[in-house]
């Protein structure tokens, strides 16, 4: 139970807009991770060109909760693409980055995966990026 775990959480979706030099915009909507809030997911892959998948680190097991989301998006990953931004490693170190890309390859796929700070403007434009690079290898960094 989520309450039991932290004392608050997210009830609502969040918004934010990127900038691009080019003068292209990149909107991030994100949404509550708790399954009673997944009659939002569908809304919000609708148009998108990737998925953004943050991890607590923290979590009793963290490889169940990214196979769960893998799993719920897998048809607008297949699609699209995914990079998966692991938080909370500051508080526990364990499993690791390795330890992740190890999962995934069991699963069958090589998402780019990061240590981050969701709160940090460049730990985000990190995994943002990555998406980007994933989806068009072509890109240049501005």
């Amino acid at each position: 139970m989520t309450k039991a775990r932290k004392s608050s959480t997210t009830v609502a979706m969040d918004y934010g807009l990127i900038h691009l030099a080019g003068g292209e915009k990149i909107h991030l909507y994100g949404t509550p991770g708790q399954e009673r809030f997944d009659f939002m997911w569908d809304i919000l892959v609708t148009g998108g060109i990737g998925l953004i998948l943050l991890l607590d680190n923290t979590r009793s097991d963290p490889f169940q909760d990214m196979k769960f989301f893998l799993d719920a998006f897998d048809k607008f990953i297949g699609e699209t693409g995914v990079a998966i931004g692991v938080t909370q490693m500051d508080i526990s170190a364990t499993p690791t980055i390795d330890d992740y890309h190890l999962q995934l390859k069991v699963l069958g796929i090589t998402p780019p995966v990061f240590a981050v700070d969701a709160r940090v403007k460049n730990d985000v434009s990190l995994l943002v990026q990555s998406l980007l690079f994933t989806l068009d290898p072509g890109l240049e960094e501005e």
